[in-house]
């Protein structure tokens, strides 16, 4: 790799999208109920829309019943009558439900059913999960593809951790959960999930770990059985192996966590539990994976809606030090855009579709080995969604749910949309400098910080085309499948600006600038010094007339969004500002019709 080390037995890019995005122009779909999702709107029959939401990418390593049997935060906290499982509520995380996937999975949230060869259902995220949006107005939603969510995948991996970690560390809860995988393994983990009410029976227990002696005798019941089993095996070592890992600064630390990490992946994912130390161990691996990001420094969080993916890929890749604080965070992008687009990001840094695309299923957390760049991603899969992404249209304002457009505004405003904006967001984007635009700089600049003496670009596109090449070859793809793939001359680059893009369904992508620090248009066509210092974040209730989220809720908010933090700026763009009030509600009603 260019005499550059990547670090670990296996490199981890995680968080959501390494490169933000997976394909070029997902769909549009108004959804006039809520929930529906959508029928056949947007160029996408039922089918397609099923596969576009939950087509795996390769990082598949989370066990379904796992998960079902995990314990929410709400259950810990007593929060919620009965129990509720982690992926129970996924909307708290900010993933959309889908009603029409047979197990009721979220958007964005991809299956890989048991087999022979794989023992158990597992599951991951997809690009699916950052890149569909939802809005909320007066009781009715409107469902987007293409347009970015509200995910956070702070909350996510917090939560995972805190529930994994307290769950290991309390005896009943252990218990309760063994119980309840039970109820998933290995043959249930179809169907959905399935209500916990007490002890499970024993002929149940046994069959899900049939090498421990669970059988019910004259002196102990099968629940006695496992109780002793679970303490002896937590007492069996020191440190006990039932404790959570351990992560700290220090390099040998971090050595010990990675070749930890690096078993649960090679070892535990690929065998079936058998006995009640397994699915001890299963569940410690678990918690490995979610503790991964423990060893990088977020200056920023991002909340919901945002990554700062480069920095984790900086930090991954070449270490914590190399990258830092990561103070970098970008909103997810819309997707649409990119269908006539040479140039991808935030930042147009690269025209590598493919190398991208793989980099976003790296992003989510599938593996590649740094000395033979062999990875465990899908590059059919990865082609495919491109394939669907490039029959889907920008959405049209819902005017059935969010009001009816004014034909006089509009065209007042096509006038001074032609006057303040059409010299930058014209029908090809390019890069606008920093020095012009003056928006926030860090994740422009920080993209081309070099990593021991290398450009990060040039370092990124090493190992990503390598991670290529391996995954077309293993796959056996033929020229005529990869040719249609990639542009003929690859580049990443660090412009240092930011592209000005096409604004066609521009309504459908708050909050707005790179990183997400101006909440509705309106705000956007307001002076820096006039635009909110401080508003919430998560909510999904829009405001048709300002068009973006509303910056007033009721209760305690999601998030809350403060511009005075690094990378949250939000002065600049300050075109359009010194226009009358009328004229912004003429440029705003003009945008919408976009």
């Amino acid at each position: 790799m260019g005499g550059k080390k990547v670090g670990g037995v296996l490199v981890w890019l995680v968080l959501a999208g390494v490169l933000g995005s997976c394909a070029s122009a997902p769909r549009a779909s108004p959804s006039p109920e809520p929930g529906t999702g959508g029928g056949g709107e947007g160029g996408l029959s039922r089918r397609e829309r099923q596969e576009f939401y939950h087509l795996p990418q390769g990082n598949e390593h989370l066990w379904l019943a796992v998960l079902r049997a995990l314990p929410s935060r709400a259950t810990l906290e007593g929060r919620v009558s009965g129990f509720q499982s982690f992926l129970d509520d996924p909307e708290r995380f900010g993933l959309l439900a889908d009603p029409e996937h047979p197990e009721g999975l979220p958007v964005g949230v991809a299956l890989v059913p048991s087999s022979e060869r794989q023992p158990a259902a597992r599951v991951g995220v997809n690009c699916a999960a950052c890149h569909v949006g939802e809005f909320h107005y007066r009781g009715r939603r409107v469902r987007v593809d293409g347009a970015p969510s509200l995910l956070s995948m702070d909350d996510f991996n917090r939560e995972a951790v805190e529930v994994l970690s307290r769950t290991l560390a309390d005896r009943s809860r252990l218990l309760d959960f063994l119980q309840r995988l039970a109820m998933h393994l290995p043959e249930q983990t179809r169907g959905g999930p399935r209500r916990f009410d007490g002890p499970v029976d024993a002929a149940r227990l046994q069959v899900a770990y049939p090498d421990t002696d669970l059988t019910p005798d004259g002196e102990s019941s099968a629940q006695e059985k496992l109780v002793a089993q679970v303490e002896w095996y937590c007492g069996s070592q020191t440190p006990t192996p039932c404790g959570p890992p351990t992560l700290g600064p220090e390099p040998e630390r971090v050595r010990e966590f990675d070749e930890q990490l690096t078993q649960y992946v090679h070892e535990l994912s690929r065998k079936q539990v058998r006995t009640v130390p397994d699915a001890i161990r299963l569940l410690r691996g678990h918690l490995l994976y979610f503790m991964r990001l423990g060893k990088l420094k977020f200056g920023t969080y991002a909340g919901p809606g945002r990554v700062d993916a480069f920095g984790v890929a900086r930090g991954v890749l070449f270490g914590p030090r190399a990258a830092g604080v990561l103070v970098s965070p970008v909103s997810y992008p819309c997707l649409w855009e990119f269908q006539t687009q040479p140039w991808l990001h935030w930042d147009g840094n690269t025209n590598a579709m493919m190398e991208r695309n793989i980099g976003q299923a790296l992003g989510m957390g599938a593996t590649v080995d740094p000395k033979t760049f062999a990875s465990s991603i899908l590059p059919r899969n990865l082609a495919e969604l491109e394939r669907l992404s490039r029959k889907i249209e920008s959405p049209r304002w819902p005017q059935d749910v969010f009001g009816k457009l004014d034909p006089a505004r509009i065209e007042r405003g096509s006038q001074l949309f032609a006057r303040e904006c059409q010299s930058c967001h014209g029908p090809t984007g390019s890069v606008v400098p920093l020095s012009e635009v003056r928006t926030d700089g860090n994740r422009a600049r920080s993209f081309g910080a070099e990593v021991e003496g290398l450009p990060f670009p040039a370092a990124l596109q090493d190992v990503l085309s390598r991670v290529k090449q391996r995954a077309y070859a293993r796959e056996g793809m033929r020229a005529e499948e990869i040719q249609p793939l990639d542009p003929g001359l690859i580049y990443w680059r660090a412009p240092e600006g930011y592209v000005a893009r096409p604004l066609d369904g521009v309504w459908a992508t708050p909050p707005y600038l790179h990183n997400g620090s101006v909440p509705t248009l309106w705000h956007l066509l307001q002076p820096a010094s006039a635009r909110p210092a401080r508003f919430p974040m998560g909510q999904q209730e829009y405001d048709p007339e300002r068009v973006g989220y509303v910056t007033e809720v009721s209760g305690a908010p999601r998030f809350t969004f403060d511009v005075s933090m690094p990378g949250n700026g939000n002065a600049g763009h300050e075109y359009g500002t010194a226009l009358s009030d009328e004229e912004k509600r003429d440029l705003l009603e003009y945008l919408k019709s976009l």
